[in-house]
């Protein structure tokens, strides 16, 4: 079998302005080096990431500050998502000449819903795909509170488990190529994240029920609950399973801290 080398960068868990340079600084330097590269990351506190065109309307400006949440804005769309401890993120920045690259947008996504899935099973949990179909139908017919919140909605390919959302996608293309983004929540925080969005008591009760029939954490479905780095493995070993894909470890480029300090400041709290 001949492995597709990747580059692995560490895990790394600072604050959140340089955590979301850092993923522009990825998908940039594709653009010198066409190399598929991974990168997990945490997050040390709470923060609250809003989507490129989410309304600051849309949530409790007072609420975070007095529970000392930062607020940000990220470069994909989508609804607010809670940065906390224990929420674990994965970027893959993807050259166009990559076996794995897909011009459709949609369709790219599905070997990362595949390689998942695998990752998931063997850590022992069943996950289904969400279809395309029922990522357009569920879009449809989507309560518009539940659509303030990322994980609240389904997108082509993401992973459910016990008829929930586990694992959310996100995709920034550019010349270079595609930045692929994913989220994995040890504990879901949804009474928290609820809580900075801004709604009348009785909405926000509303939220928290209506969100936890639709997104689950880990904890809720194993016991004890993997650790980061057993996951980060599960998730090694299927690429090179099901694409023939081997992470190799590697460290940041010069180019790519340089890029990643040059667009921090486009993600200082707001």
């Amino acid at each position: 079998m001949t492995l597709h080398e990747w580059r692995v960068l560490p895990y790394q868990a600072t604050d959140v302005a340089s955590e979301l340079a850092a993923s522009d600084s990825l998908l940039a330097g594709l653009a010198d080096v066409a190399q598929p590269v991974v990168r997990w990351y945490g997050a040390p506190g709470e923060a609250l990431v809003l989507g490129s065109g989410q309304r600051l309307s849309e949530i409790d400006r007072e609420a975070a500050r007095q529970t000392g949440v930062t607020v940000h804005r990220r470069s994909s769309g989508g609804g607010a998502v809670l940065f906390t401890p224990g929420f674990l993120m994965q970027d893959i920045a993807l050259p166009p000449t990559s076996p794995l690259y897909r011009t459709d947008v949609t369709e790219a996504y599905r070997w990362l819903g595949e390689a998942w899935g695998s990752a998931l099973g063997r850590l022992g949990l069943m996950t289904t795909l969400v279809s395309v179909a029922e990522a357009r139908a569920d879009a449809s017919s989507l309560d518009e509170l539940v659509r303030r919140a990322c994980f609240g909605g389904r997108s082509p390919y993401e992973l459910l488990a016990d008829g929930r959302k586990l694992v959310g996608f996100s995709q920034i293309r550019r010349r270079p190529g595609a930045l692929f983004q994913v989220g994995l929540y040890r504990h879901w925080p949804g009474a928290e994240l609820v809580r900075l969005l801004g709604l009348p008591t009785a909405s926000q009760t509303h939220l928290v029920d209506r969100l936890a029939e639709r997104v689950v954490g880990l904890d809720e479905l194993l016991t004890p609950v993997p650790d980061e780095r057993t996951v980060m493995d599960a998730f090694a070993h299927a690429l090179a399973e099901r694409y023939e894909v081997q992470l190799v470890a590697d460290t940041w480029r010069s180019d790519e801290l340089q890029g990643a300090a040059q667009a921090s400041g486009r993600y200082l709290p707001l």
